[in-house]
């Protein structure tokens, strides 16, 4: 009997209470009546209890259900998420062996089977991309070195063999010394100007960062200017229009220039040379020499290609060839065709900047 039972026992008003008690090491549940109500029977309680046996076994029981059902299901909701961890990181894990071969072997010609449509997928088809990019770029050079260690040959030997002979210079008439040191001179010329078209077609490989707002009718005109005083046997004619693009100044100019210089080197003896660039960003260089073969057409922007009426001429059949990337990396275009009445037309366009409207004038 505790306090609290003697407490509903002294109410009058019939007070009761449920608690559990622990009796002769027995779980039981006991409930205390008070008695009050009755004026014979007051300060009296009546207790009533039940051993709690039975719930403690069934409550034990369910303890140790939910216990294992809990621990199956945190099982098998760990070997879903694993699951599907795996299933969703296997591209990943293919795209990270694939960097590590790549990294290894060096062999860019890997590529990642992804079919997926997530982002996953995307990343394996961006990655791909890269690569094919890269495997190009990667071509392109090992091209670039092969061509023109097969163009520097010619005039390295031919370089060679005029030093040679200058160790018998003293031995040879007046005229061979001039024709061997011009000889020389001229091959020296030849040899600088290949190893500068080389650089800019490697350095055309490398994103611009450096374009501006470029006058392109200002490039033509000192491109022609230059022409001029190079060709002077020859007539320039120039007509132009304002046109503004976004380009890297001097590349474009070097552009321009190798333009006019191939139209310089097609035209014959005291021939005319056309020039015209129009609103729209379009350059024509028109000369009036035998034209191009047809056969040619389709390879005359190749690296160190030169057909077999030019192989005479000087030049590494790289100017083209520039010209074909700096229109590439400015957006543009270049062609090249026969015109109907004869010679050759070149025409080089750039996306033209628009034009701002003039601000009207205010009167005071």
């Amino acid at each position: 009997v505790t306090a609290a039972d003697k407490q509903v026992a002294a109410d009058p008003s019939g007070a009761e209470i449920v608690q559990d008690v622990t009796a002769s090491g027995m779980h039981l549940r006991m409930l205390t009546v008070g008695l009050g109500s009755n004026v014979a029977l007051q300060n009296i309680a009546l207790q009533v209890a039940l051993p709690l046996a039975s719930v403690d076994h069934q409550v034990g029981h369910l303890r140790r259900v939910f216990l294992l059902v809990g621990f199956i299901g945190l099982l098998f909701a760990a070997a879903i998420v694993w699951f599907v961890a795996s299933t969703a990181l296997r591209p990943v894990r293919r795209l990270t062996s694939a960097a590590e071969e790549i990294a290894a072997t060096r062999d860019l010609t890997l590529r990642i089977a992804e079919t997926r449509r997530d982002e996953l997928g995307r990343l394996a088809l961006s990655f791909n991309s890269m690569l094919v990019a890269l495997e190009a770029s990667v071509g392109a050079q090992r091209q670039l070195v092969a061509d023109a260690s097969h163009e520097l040959r010619t005039p390295l030997a031919s370089l060679r063999t005029n030093v040679e002979v200058l160790h018998d210079l003293d031995k040879l008439p007046a005229s061979m010394r001039e024709d061997v040191i011009a000889g020389i001179v001229t091959q020296l010329e030849e040899l600088t100007a290949l190893v500068a078209d080389v650089v800019e077609l490697a350095r055309g490989d490398e994103p611009a960062v450096h374009l501006e707002d470029v006058s392109y009718e200002r490039i033509v005109e000192h491109a022609v200017a230059r022409a001029r005083r190079h060709w002077p046997e020859l007539r320039f004619i120039l007509g132009s229009s304002p046109v503004t693009v976004r380009a890297v100044p001097a590349r474009l100019d070097r552009a321009v220039n190798n333009l006019l210089d191939n139209a310089g080197k097609f035209s014959p003896p005291r021939g005319q040379v056309d020039v015209a660039l129009f609103p729209d960003g379009r350059l024509t260089v028109r000369d009036h020499g035998p034209g191009i073969p047809e056969d040619a057409l389709p390879h005359v922007f190749e690296r160190f290609y030169r057909s077999d009426e030019a192989r005479g001429l000087p030049g590494s059949g790289l100017g083209l060839a520039i010209v074909a990337q700096v229109a590439d990396s400015h957006g543009g275009r270049v062609r090249l065709s026969n015109a109907i009445d004869g010679g050759a037309v070149a025409e080089l366009w750039l996306p033209p900047l628009p034009t701002p409207a003039p601000v009207p004038a205010t009167v005071s």
